[in-house]
C-alpha cells in the first residue's frame, strides 16, 4: 500500500541523488539495501557475477557479508556464489597507492578473465569506510564508471557510510560528478533514529520492472515511521546547513590531521574528505611498519583506545588506525578539544617508534 511519507521521501531523494536516479526501494537497513541492489542487478542484466573489492564492508547479512572484502567475511564463507574480488588502488601503509591507470587496468584484467558477459554489477564504496577512509584518487571513480558502461556492468555505489553529507556533499560520488546505476543508503538517511535503508536506481532500470516482477520485500520495508524520520532528518540537514558545516569543519580537520602528522613520528598517514577521516600509525616511518598487524591489534593500539575512552573521546580504533568522524554539527571548539585529546594520546605511541 502507498503511504504519504514514503511518497514524499521518494520524491525528496530523487531531488538530492545524482543524475536520473528517481526510484527507491526502501529497506530496513544498509545491508539489506545492498542485498536488494544485487538482486536488481541480476534481474536487470540476466547475469550472475558481482565484482567487489577486498578493502570493503557492505553489511553482515548472508549476501552482503559475502560482498564484504575484509576479514569479517571469513566466518561466513563460502558465502553466496558469484562474488569476484578485485584489488583496491590502496595496498596498505607499507605499499601505498597504485596510479589510477594501474588500478583501472587491474579491474579490466579481472573483467576480461571472468568474462564481462557474466558480470552483473560492480559494488564499491565511493569512499571506503571502515577499511581505511580510502579517498580515491581523481580519475578513479570516473574510470570505473566508464569501464562498467563499456561492458554493460551496473555500477553500485554503497553510500551507507559516506552518504548524507559525511564527505561534504550529499553523496561521495558527487565530488567526482559520477552517476552510478544503483545507490544504497542507510545510517545518515534517518541519522539512525529509526531503522531505514534504501536502494535508488536510474530511471531506465526502474522502468524494467514496470512489467516484470521484482522478487523482494520484507514485512517492515517502507515503514511509514522510518520514512517520516528520514524526511525530518533531511530537513535538518538543509535547515541547519550541515553540508556547509561539514565542508567548513572538514577544512579545519584536514589541517589538524596534517599537524598531527608533522609532530608525531608514530603518525604514518592521514586521510580525510569532509568530516570523514583516519590516522594510520606506524612503528617506523622509513619501513612504514604498521603499529598493529593487519586484522590484529597491539598493546599500543589497545592502550590508545583505552586512553581515548577515559578522556571522553569516543571513536573507532581498528588495527593500526583510528577514525576522526565527528558529528556533522560539530563546532570548531569541539573539534579542537577532541584533537587535543588525540595529541596527548599519541605521545605514548611515539615512544614505540623505532628509528
Amino acid at each position: 500500500m502507498a503511504t504519504e511519507p514514503r511518497a514524499r521521501l521518494g520524491a525528496k531523494l530523487a531531488e538530492i541523488t545524482p543524475g536520473d536516479i528517481d526510484t527507491f526501494f526502501f529497506t530496513n537497513g544498509g545491508a539489506e539495501a545492498n542485498e536488494n541492489a544485487v538482486k536488481i542487478a541480476r534481474f536487470f542484466t540476466g547475469r550472475h557475477k558481482i565484482l567487489a573489492r577486498y578493502r570493503s564492508y557492505h553489511g553482515a547479512t548472508a549476501g552482503s557479508i559475502s560482498l564484504t572484502g575484509d576479514p569479517r567475511r571469513w566466518a561466513a564463507e563460502p558465502g553466496i556464489p558469484g562474488v569476484i574480488r578485485v584489488f583496491d588502488p590502496y595496498h596498505g601503509i607499507e605499499r601505498g597507492w597504485d596510479s589510477v591507470e594501474q588500478a583501472l587496468a587491474n579491474i579490466e584484467e579481472v573483467i576480461q578473465l571472468e568474462g564481462p558477459q557474466t558480470i552483473a554489477a560492480f559494488i564499491l564504496e565511493p569512499v571506503t569506510g571502515t577499511n581505511g577512509i580510502l579517498v580515491p584518487p581523481d580519475g578513479y571513480l570516473p574510470g570505473v564508471r566508464e569501464i562498467c558502461k563499456k561492458h554493460g556492468i551496473l555500477m553500485v555505489a554503497d553510500e551507507v557510510m559516506s552518504g548524507f553529507g559525511r564527505t561534504g556533499e550529499w553523496f561521495a560520488v558527487d565530488h567526482w560528478k559520477v552517476v552510478p546505476d544503483l545507490i544504497s543508503m542507510a545510517k545518515g538517511l534517518t541519522s539512525s533514529y529509526l531503522p531505514l535503508g534504501a536502494v535508488g536506481m536510474r530511471h531506465h532500470i526502474a522502468q524494467h520492472f514496470q512489467d516484470k516482477v521484482f522478487y523482494g520485500g520484507l514485512t517492515y520495508n517502507s515503514h511509514p515511521m522510518g520514512c517520516a524520520a528520514a524526511l525530518a532528518t533531511i530537513r535538518v540537514y538543509e535547515e541547519d546547513r550541515l553540508l556547509e558545516n561539514t565542508r567548513k569543519m572538514g577544512a579545519v580537520m584536514k589541517g589538524l590531521l596534517r599537524d598531527l602528522q608533522s609532530r608525531h613520528p608514530s603518525v604514518g598517514a592521514v586521510r580525510s574528505i569532509g568530516l570523514f577521516g583516519i590516522v594510520e600509525l606506524v612503528r617506523n616511518r622509513r619501513t612504514r611498519e604498521p603499529m598493529a598487524p593487519f586484522n590484529g591489534s597491539s598493546e599500543e593500539m589497545t592502550a590508545l583506545g583505552r586512553f581515548f575512552r577515559e578522556q571522553g573521546l569516543y571513536t573507532f580504533v581498528r588495527w593500526n588506525t583510528f577514525f576522526t568522524n565527528p558529528p556533522l554539527c560539530i563546532t570548531e571548539k569541539e573539534l579542537r578539544e577532541a584533537f587535543a585529546i588525540i595529541d596527548r594520546g599519541l605521545d605514548a605511541t611515539d615512544k614505540a617508534v623505532l628509528d
